[in-house]
């Protein structure tokens, strides 16, 4: 953190204008949203350089204005840079007055320079599987695999549609999940099906990929606990045994911040069938 507050200070001094000071912006502002700026020297030193960043780009004690349009309604905010206050700014649409052709399109528009964050999110209820995976900051896709022994070694047969299981086999699942940007506290959910069981029933902290986290397993699925998620790409794989027959539709695994839960990702849904 001092090392970027550093640098921007350096870049705005030396070269003003310079558009990857922006970028060193935005990526403080991020990691103070996911995560936490470790010592108040860090946090007074980030604090004096944007101070100083603002002072060059004309910012500093501006008025601020953002113009929000979801579907025909538009909101309209302005903040003044002499009357602050901690209230949350935020826009709610019931669901009795969202309307399907127009509701889904927001358009968030700020009229004077500068950053902006912003964030929507749509509560709903539905039984239909989610058909793609969806996530921008954080990412995260599930693969079914089926465990196969041969004379000479275990392979992994992945799982497609239509394709049955039968009790007693055992099936691994591979969750790929993705970070742009490093964070703190994070939470993955796998569900379960409910025709199978898990490999391992303690829970515990487990080691690999440079990661360290607490795997929870529970009755309606496993939980992955991450007090740092590091920027980049990981795969976490678990095992389950196929015990009753039947067809079990599986929500999506989710991938979420805990303390910034705008910032999330899901899977696809999945239909696992196990037959007689």
């Amino acid at each position: 953190i001092e090392s970027h507050a550093l640098i921007l200070r350096a870049l705005t001094e030396l070269r003003p204008g310079d558009p990857r000071a922006d970028g060193l912006v935005q990526w403080l502002f991020l990691n103070k949203k996911l995560s936490h700026w470790k010592s108040t020297r860090a946090t007074a030193e980030v604090i004096y350089a944007l101070v100083h960043y603002l002072e060059k780009e004309k910012q500093l004690g501006q008025r601020e204005a953002a113009t929000v349009r979801v579907g025909s309604r538009t909101e309209n905010y302005v903040f003044e840079p002499d009357d602050f206050s901690a209230r949350k700014t935020q826009l709610v649409i019931p669901g009795n007055e969202i309307d399907p052709a127009t509701s889904s399109t927001i358009v968030v528009e700020k009229e004077t320079p500068g950053f902006l964050f912003a964030s929507a999110t749509w509560h709903f209820a539905t039984d239909e599987l989610p058909k793609e995976e969806r996530g921008d900051l954080f990412g995260v896709a599930r693969r079914y695999f089926r465990r196969v022994k041969t004379d000479r070694d275990t392979v992994l047969q992945p799982l497609k549609d239509g394709d049955v299981l039968h009790p007693g086999d055992e099936v691994e699942i591979h969750l790929a999940i993705r970070s742009r940007a490093a964070a703190e506290y994070v939470h993955l959910r796998d569900p379960r099906p409910a025709g199978l069981e898990p490999g391992v029933v303690t829970s515990g902290y487990r080691f690999d990929l440079g990661l360290v986290w607490y795997e929870e397993t529970r009755d309606s699925g496993t939980n992955f606990f991450f007090e740092a998620l590091p920027q980049g790409e990981y795969t976490l794989k678990y095992r389950l045994r196929a015990n009753l027959a039947g067809t079990f539709r599986t929500g999506p695994a989710t991938l979420q911040s805990m303390y910034a839960p705008e910032f999330t990702a899901y899977s696809t849904g999945a239909v696992v069938r196990v037959g007689e």
